[in-house]
């Protein structure tokens, strides 16, 4: 099916923009790890002051002792710093069963994006492949900055059958916002599907 649709053609004709915040958010839920990569290297090189650290060894240490999955999942929304932002989501992975359907329907009408991006991150590590609920679900999400990201974690999480689906999405991205990067979340996808599924 992959082959069908997803033609060299389409690609050629529809090449990936640069700098786009899509492929930023695609590259830290494709690469596992290398945001823990990132934080050793620069705790190893010394590159935070002594404030910093200890705000980050305090703020780290809350997140670790806190267990209500609420509260967790309050912590979406908050300026976490980056380099606790593993942990959130690693402590959020722990419970959920609790936190996935909370995820789910806040991001129906959510336009924060410190919660969409901890969401996507979260989403993304879920035990729970949510790429069926999330094209279920993808009509009744207000912002179409939502719908684009959500595209990516279908393309990493969904099956065969979601080709044609993402490529509705793309061309209708598209067709309703030819001034914005909203359809390079779906094109990323259909990258995405065509390397697992070709």
């Amino acid at each position: 099916m992959a082959n069908k649709i997803l033609t060299k053609k389409f690609f050629r004709d529809n090449p990936c923009l640069k700098n786009t915040v899509q492929q930023f958010v695609y590259s830290y839920l494709l690469y596992d790890g290398i945001e823990n990569v990132a934080n050793e290297m620069i705790i190893k090189n010394g590159l935070l002051n002594n404030e910093r650290l200890e705000h980050i060894r305090q703020e780290n240490e809350h997140i670790k002792s806190e267990q209500n999955p609420e509260a967790i999942f309050q912590l979406f929304r908050k300026k976490i710093d980056a380099m606790n932002q593993v942990e959130l989501i690693s402590k959020a992975l722990a419970f959920d069963e609790v936190i996935f359907p909370m995820v789910i329907e806040k991001l129906l009408r959510s336009n924060h994006h410190i919660f969409i991006e901890n969401s996507m991150r979260f989403l993304a590590k879920s035990q729970r492949n949510s790429s069926l609920l999330l094209q279920e679900k993808y009509f009744e999400i207000r912002s179409p900055y939502v719908q684009s990201l959500i595209c990516l974690i279908i393309g990493l999480r969904g099956e065969e059958d979601s080709i044609s689906w993402m490529m509705d999405r793309f061309f209708e991205m598209k067709k309703l916002y030819p001034n914005e990067t909203y359809a390079e979340g779906s094109l990323i996808a259909l990258h995405e599907l065509n390397c697992r599924f070709s």
